[in-house]
């Protein structure tokens, strides 16, 4: 079953002129849309960056290599600094071959002249770099990542992460920038709500994996130094 659908940027910005009491003086009076529309997305941007959001992670499997080429573009919904584990997949034969690459690549790979072989090590950089260069267009990286916010400009984007806990903090924002005197009671909710998430392990995550001849037991697991 898939999850509901997010409510929009322009259900979320109704709700918020609404609970700030500018809801009697139209649309076209009170705080512009634009002003709103920041609140909500400083809101989810702040939120994306603060907790790992499960239903978010995916595993790209799209960036096939091609012999002899070292760089690659990122994948559209990867974030680089949101990169979890970067593993290849040989399909060069029949039997499971998937081993993780080492992330690290400084002068010393640089300037070490190798044959060309199965990648071993990755960085991040304006692409993603792999070493050694790939010795055939056999191999796939896969990235495992939290995936890109989505667009959320226009009236009917859909937020990406949950819209209640981005509602409630740009109340709260919102709140405190015009003065309203119960702004503290929503900051408390948000805090409160923000500690709650932090103590499921959201906002701490810390990713532990099974040895990989366990995660990938009938894989052949290469063993050239890294």
């Amino acid at each position: 079953m898939s999850l509901p659908n997010k409510r929009t940027l322009g259900e979320l910005r109704q709700e918020l002129r609404d609970r700030l009491g500018f809801a009697s003086l139209g649309a076209k009076s009170g705080p512009n849309n634009s002003i709103i529309d920041s609140f909500l997305r400083n809101a989810q941007v702040q939120l994306y960056w603060q907790f790992d959001w499960k239903f978010l992670t995916e595993v790209d499997k799209t960036t096939q290599t091609n012999q002899g080429q070292t760089t690659y573009d990122w994948p559209d919904d990867v974030d680089p600094d949101r990169v979890i584990s970067v593993v290849v997949q040989d399909t060069s034969s029949t039997t499971t071959n998937i081993y993780p690459l080492v992330e690290g690549i400084d002068t010393g790979h640089d300037n070490f002249v190798t044959p060309q072989s199965h990648p071993r090590r990755f960085e991040r950089r304006g692409n993603i770099e792999i070493w050694p260069s790939p010795d055939s267009n056999s191999y796939f990286v896969w990235l495992e990542h939290v995936k890109r916010l989505g667009r959320f400009t226009q009236d009917n984007d859909r937020a990406t992460i949950d819209e209640d806990l981005i509602f409630l903090h740009a109340l709260s924002n919102a709140k405190s920038h015009y003065g309203h005197p119960d702004s503290d009671i929503y900051i408390q909710q948000l805090n409160a709500l923000m500690q709650r998430l932090k103590s499921k392990g959201m906002g701490n995550k810390r990713y532990s994996r099974l040895p990989i001849t366990e995660a990938y037991p009938q894989q052949h697991v290469h063993t050239d130094d890294i």
